[in-house]
């Protein structure tokens, strides 16, 4: 199977390079098939390597740079080495910014002027310490930023305790508009909350409105196959991959 890719429906200038994988297309088994591009899920690293070929070949990704993605706000420069870093960012041409997920958001940005791109991992820790912030506080430009929110989980799919609402209520009251109750835990609408996040800081925003856990067939979810594997030692499932970078022969 060929492969299978989200393209951003937004108005970034068309030196601008972004997309988010699926899960097809790759030559993973299963529980990982197919286009499973992590290391670190126990999925066979020559299968890894050969999908992370595949695409990069495909879509001649420029130097893509791999995080160590922990939940933290830590946002690297790209061809910084970091111990850990959830999101990466660069005004240099062909340096591909790329982040993993598999429910959380992959978040995209870029100037108005394509002069400046960024990819940003954020869960709901992430989103509720200040990673986009931190993402935002990157730019040093002058054009209006814009920001894709990739697939991830929607709010009818992320049933959270009262502990992960009140880490966002403890930083605003604003926030109780993004938790619907249900019996004793909340549904968390983690896209919205990043839409929140971003407009704020005058970003204009650009939602997908995929949802990983309900597209089984296109997207890999953690949440789902925890659910659907019953099991105390979590999900067994790959991860997609969000790319972003300036192209140096589109102006």
């Amino acid at each position: 199977m060929s492969l299978s890719l989200v393209r951003p429906g937004w108005p970034a200038p068309s030196n601008i390079i972004a997309f988010s994988s699926t899960r097809l297309g790759g030559v993973s088994k299963a529980p990982y098939d197919s286009l499973n591009l992590a290391l670190h899920v126990g999925d066979s690293t020559r299968d890894v390597m050969d999908n992370r070929k595949t695409l990069i070949d495909s879509e001649q990704i420029p130097y893509p740079q791999w995080l160590n993605q922990t939940h933290s706000t830590n946002v690297v420069q790209h061809g910084v080495e970091a111990e850990e870093a959830d999101g990466c960012y660069t005004s240099d041409k062909e340096k591909a910014c790329l982040v993993m997920t598999a429910d959380c958001l992959p978040v995209l940005l870029c100037d108005e002027s394509g002069s400046w791109v960024a990819a940003v991992h954020a869960g709901w820790r992430g989103l509720s310490q200040g990673v986009l912030q931190q993402a935002v506080k990157k730019y040093r430009g002058s054009s209006r930023l814009m920001a894709w929110i990739g697939p991830a989980i929607s709010q009818q799919r992320f049933e959270v305790g009262s502990d992960v609402r009140e880490s966002f209520l403890r930083n605003s009251p604003a926030y109780k508009t993004f938790f619907e109750e249900r019996g004793n835990k909340w549904l968390c609408d983690l896209p919205n909350i990043a839409e929140y996040i971003l407009k704020a800081q005058s970003v204009d925003v650009y939602q997908c409105g995929l949802c990983t856990y309900d597209l089984k067939e296109r997207f890999y979810s953690h949440r789902r196959e925890t659910h659907n594997n019953n099991s105390l030692h979590g999900a067994q499932t790959g991860r997609m991959v969000t790319a972003i970078w300036i192209n140096n022969n589109k102006e």
